[in-house]
């Protein structure tokens, strides 16, 4: 059965295309209002001082509405950024960690398998949400498990507070994976875009319904369309995570991969 919330929700968001749509049809929006809705009647002045009162109410509910979704799309960021710094912070402690292991051949294997597991996070946070992303992330599952069975190993040789410290840090490699993973979505649902662009059309055909310009000045009745597809697609490109102009870099990730394993820091077999 068809079903219209899913269709919504389902639909993908390209910053792109929503960009080039929005922007014709807030504009071809304006001139409807300016050559279509315009009647001209004998209570022209009453009509046209209730346009600009629902004008003025729809343009404060629009700004309301970009405001509230970018603070949402700026905490989304913020949190995929904070996400890609504990990452770099539980893969350094289990490093660290790695080099209390007692058996020299592990300890190694664990070194190197956290430098897989580290350029494997890197590739995950460039590769943003297309199916090469979901690759390093199975990758990066598979390094994690390999360092367990390392770490389970050395445990049940000789069990004791330093091996539990090991397990710990690995363990915390899974939990800050899974937290980054809770935050790699787009968190504007589809049906706040639709809300946000028919809010846009309604401005903008009651902005060319007010609009007084003369013959050979209508490039003014563009800017409020131009304006509101500006903003919409810096909120959809900060939306996108790991893509678009505005995205999360892995710097922190990179700068301990540089630190921890560069001209073959970690230890060798």
């Amino acid at each position: 059965m068809f079903n219209i919330s899913e269709l919504i929700n389902d639909s993908p968001i390209d910053s792109i295309l929503l960009f080039v749509v929005t922007f014709i049809l807030l504009v071809l929006a304006a001139y409807i209002g300016k050559y279509i809705f315009k009647r001209k009647a004998a209570n022209e002045e009453a009509s046209d001082d209730e346009a600009k009162i629902i004008l003025g109410a729809i343009l404060s509910l629009l700004g309301l509405l970009i405001g509230f979704v970018l603070s949402i799309s700026i905490n989304g960021y913020n949190n995929r950024q904070q996400t890609e710094e504990n990452e770099a912070i539980a893969i350094g402690t289990a490093y660290q960690r790695a080099q209390l292991l007692n058996n020299s051949t592990d300890k190694a294997e664990a070194s190197q398998l956290l430098q897989q597991y580290l350029e494997a996070r890197i590739e995950f946070f460039k590769s943003g949400v297309s199916d090469e992303n979901n690759q390093w992330r199975m990758i990066s599952l598979d390094k994690q498990s390999q360092l367990w069975s390392i770490a389970v190993k050395e445990a049940n040789q000789s069990p004791n507070p330093i091996v539990a410290s090991v397990l710990s840090s690995f363990s915390d490699l899974y939990l800050s994976q899974q937290k980054t993973m809770a935050s790699w979505r787009h968190q504007i649902p589809n049906a706040t875009w639709f809300l946000l662009i028919f809010f846009a059309i309604c401005s903008n055909i009651l902005i060319g319904y007010n609009i007084r310009g003369t013959k050979g000045k209508n490039w003014l009745i563009i800017i409020l369309p131009s304006l509101t597809t500006l903003a919409l697609f810096m909120i959809a490109e900060i939306d996108i995570p790991g893509e678009g102009v505005i995205h999360v870099t892995p710097d922190d990730l990179a700068l301990l991969q540089e630190f921890l394993f560069r001209d073959g820091a970690w230890i060798s077999k």
